[in-house]
């Protein structure tokens, strides 16, 4: 058995997973956002070096699995730098992308000098008289989108072969073409518009940079696929991505995480809090899986699909901390990794989340990033100093505590909106760089009981990569009832089609088809209670499996949607259970924490060198390699059979 790696870049740090079936080593560097693929050979280099590898390509001839999940695409939109984009459509009001009002997609996407009406059935001169008037605007890249494309994508398929033969790919003047039919059968023509747009607009920096990455590695005789995180929570070589398949894909990898330990321990409902260094992300867990809506939206562009929940916030710990008219603010600018907080010694004169959470003790500044960046204390201190403690009047202590206060009431504030009753019986998660710190004053300020914070927690989203497989996923949506038998039949010619695309996939990725795990799944909705049914095989059983819910449900329930999802399963990283003796620990050392009330002694553990049964109790701060976990007065922490921790208010 070979290595596994699974690397996750995020805004401000790129973490790595390193295991080889035994045990599991964590790396984490500097994001690098004018080039990921730098960070990402920084992380497969450190990796390497602590794998006890002398150079990289010695180490990758040893890997045999190689998955990769980032925020790069949603970073290309929150940013702004897609190429620019044109959309022919059919009928009037092309601004509106048959919406009732005009689309948030432009503007931002596109702008309303690149959308073109036409008429349809299409005409030939009309279609290219409309894509020359694109390209002489500036436009680089096509999406095709017409009202009923999902029915009969015919109309899409004339214009887009027009286009092409006009524009070869042999000439340098060739144009990409993207059909709304190719990305989903789905019948909200909006929808299909808004993926063709979302993808078209991120496919040239992920190509970019997933391509150029795989080059590399191939180069360095890694002879794998290298896989791509999707948010189905699989993972796909990269010629079979779509760039919208990777949206939120690093996030949603650390909801899989938190659903893999909430099945472990049992935990009916998971709230999941992942602080990094610009970002927070909030998602619950519910009976063993991430929690998923009905309709979804990403930077306000709609889709009616269903979207995993994540609630995200501008609080990390890059967050900038200052003063306006009195009021102490956070956020939503970020110093991220360079030059980064002050602390950092890079350059940086701003106060951060990080300078507070360094003065108020709550970080060693010798043990950041493994000890490979040493924190500044001083400087951290003088951040806060000018920034927040002179402008209000107060001790430099008190400021840093007011900070933290600060973070914790947005996140305290976004974590209730996500939740839809009290607290108490909900168990608080709590990963990312930040979020073990920060852990137990959030679990309190929510009035949860419990909280875990995670030995992986600060590369929580690459574990959750590290447990993927490889899965393909093709959606069509019927909206017929169960009651209209032609339609039915007709779905059932649709799923046979679907299967066999799924099909070709699993045998582009290089497995046998006949050897990978696939299944049909169907929804079925009547008035607002949802039918789950899933069956293995041919879509032959469709018809039985159909009649046994109609007879349940009723005739007139919707079938509302149908999926075939084939899994072909590869290596994955299993953390190992250890056997619990309880005991109290003694700590390595004490030292003062700045806390609303005053300043309290604590006792330090080395989380890394405690075993499983030990008891600790607040105040008090377990310090890892790239990990920090602060027990405030009232909580104590178990470190159990995975060594994670358990928080539990305690008293005494």
């Amino acid at each position: 058995m070979g290595y596994t790696v699974d690397v996750d870049i995020g805004g401000t740090l790129t973490d790595g997973l390193f295991s080889d079936g035994q045990k599991a080593e964590i790396v984490k560097v500097d994001t690098t956002p004018h080039d990921f693929t730098v960070c990402f050979f920084d992380c497969l280099n450190e990796g390497a070096r602590r794998s006890g590898f002398a150079e990289l390509a010695s180490f990758l001839e040893e890997v045999d699995v190689m998955r990769w999940s980032s925020t790069i695409a949603t970073n290309v939109m929150a940013e702004r730098k897609g190429p620019k984009v044109g959309l022919l459509v059919s009928g009037t009001a092309p601004e509106h992308l048959y919406g009732p009002e005009p689309s948030a997609a432009v503007g931002f996407l596109i702008s309303p000098q690149h959308l073109a009406a036409v008429r349809t059935p299409v005409d030939r001169s009309e279609v290219l008289a409309a894509t020359r008037q694109l390209l002489e605007r500036g436009v680089r890249r096509i999406c095709v989108s017409f009202a009923g494309a999902d029915q009969d994508p015919r109309e899409e398929r004339l214009a887009r072969a027009w286009i092409e033969e006009q524009y070869s790919d042999h000439y340098l003047g060739s144009v990409p073409v993207l059909l709304g039919s190719d990305m989903l059968r789905h019948p909200d023509n909006q929808t299909r518009t808004h993926l063709a747009l979302i993808n078209a607009y991120v496919h040239p920096s992920l190509a970019t940079t997933l391509f150029k990455a795989e080059d590399e590695v191939l180069s360095l005789r890694y002879r794998h696929p290298l896989y791509v995180g999707h948010v189905n929570g699989g993972v796909a070589r990269v010629s079979k991505t779509k760039a919208v398949d990777t949206a939120e894909s690093g996030p949603v990898f650390g909801l899989r995480a938190s659903a893999h330990f909430a099945r472990a321990y049992g935990f009916d409902r998971v709230l999941s809090l992942d602080v990094g260094g610009t970002t927070s992300k909030i998602g619950l867990i519910q009976d063993g899986e991430p929690a998923v809506a009905r309709t979804g939206e990403l930077f306000g562009i709609g889709l009616q699909i269903p979207w995993t929940v994540l609630h995200s916030l501008s609080i990390g710990g890059g967050s900038v901390a200052g003063v306006d008219d009195g009021a102490l603010t956070l956020g939503p600018e970020s110093m991220a990794a360079y030059p980064g907080p002050a602390c950092y010694g890079l350059g940086s004169d701003r106060a951060t989340l990080t300078d507070a959470l360094l003065v108020a003790g709550m970080l060693n500044p010798d043990r950041f990033l493994g000890g490979r960046r040493r924190l500044d204390a001083d400087r951290g201190a003088a951040a806060i100093d000018a920034d927040v403690a002179r402008p209000r009047g107060v001790q430099v202590p008190d400021a840093a505590v007011a900070v933290i206060e600060a973070a914790m009431t947005r996140i305290s504030d976004v974590s209730r909106s996500a939740l839809d009753r009290p607290a108490g019986s909900t168990v608080l998660f709590a990963f990312g760089g930040n979020g073990a710190n920060l852990a137990a004053l959030t679990a309190d300020r929510l009035g949860c009981e419990r909280a875990v914070v995670f030995r992986l927690g600060p590369v929580f989203s690459a574990f959750g990569s590290s447990i993927s497989m490889v899965s393909h996923v093709d959606e069509t949506w019927p909206r017929c009832t169960l009651g209209d038998r032609i339609a039915l039949d007709r779905l059932k010619g649709m799923l046979e089609e679907t299967r066999q695309r799924v099909l070709r996939d699993v045998a582009g990725e290089g497995f046998d088809p006949g050897r990978a795990d696939v299944r049909t799944e169907v929804v079925v909705r009547q008035e607002d209670a949802e039918r789950r049914l899933s069956f293995d095989g041919e879509v032959d059983g469709m018809r039985a499996a159909m009649n046994r819910m109609a007879t349940e449900a009723g005739p007139d329930a919707v079938l509302e949607r149908a999926s075939v999802i084939a899994i072909c399963p590869v290596q994955v990283y299993a953390p190992p259970e250890l056997p619990l003796r309880p005991h109290t620990p003694d700590p390595v050392g004490r030292r003062m924490l700045a806390v609303a009330g005053g300043p309290k002694e604590a006792a330090i553990y080395d989380w890394d060198a405690l075993q499983a049964g030990a008891h600790i109790q607040g105040p008090a701060v377990l310090e890892a390699s790239a990990n920090t976990c602060t027990v405030p007065v009232g909580w104590g922490l178990e470190v159990d059979r995975f060594g994670n921790g358990l928080l539990a208010r305690r008293e005494g």
